[in-house]
């Protein structure tokens, strides 16, 4: 058999294997690039005239959030745009103040869309099969290419 047909051969292999998570893998990706598209938007915060400082901000929002570690903060850049608070939590939290120090809004986003997306994608969702699946996939689009190129160069020799 020729290196040209044992090439074609793993190619058809790996792809054929490695079809259903690539699709997966694909189609999940496809749609995450769009989720700032399905997030629900922030609330709109009222306007005040003097905001508060941000480490009095922080503390109202340490005292909302209880024992829970604050994980990240979002400015308000726009006098309608809250602050935000991210919490560490199992629902992961998220909570939403105004200017003023007032609790507009609480968000449990845990088990969203796009989480569900994520961890389909990453494979996470079945757990360590599923990472490993998301794992060989990655390697077997390396072997994909490695063979392609290789199917290349042999017939580009063949020919001359």
């Amino acid at each position: 058999m020729s290196t040209r047909r044992r090439l074609f051969k793993l190619h058809q292999a790996v792809g054929a294997t490695l079809s259903a998570v690539f699709a997966v893998i694909a189609l999940t990706g496809a749609i995450l690039v769009f989720r700032g598209c399905m997030k629900t938007p922030p609330p709109s915060a009222p306007g005040v005239e003097q905001p508060l400082p941000l480490v009095e901000l922080l503390a109202r929002a340490q005292r909302e959030a209880g024992d829970e570690v604050i994980t990240d903060i979002g400015l308000a850049t726009e006098p309608d745009e809250p602050w935000v608070f991210w919490l560490d939590d199992d629902d992961e939290t998220v909570l939403y103040f105004a200017g003023d120090g007032a609790l507009i809004e609480r968000r449990r986003t845990a088990g969203g869309l796009t989480q569900l997306l994520f961890k389909l994608h990453t494979g996470e969702i079945v757990g360590l099969p599923g990472q490993a699946a998301a794992l060989a996939a990655g390697l077997g689009m390396l072997a994909l290419v490695a063979t392609g190129l290789g199917m290349i160069v042999s017939r580009r020799r063949s020919r001359g």
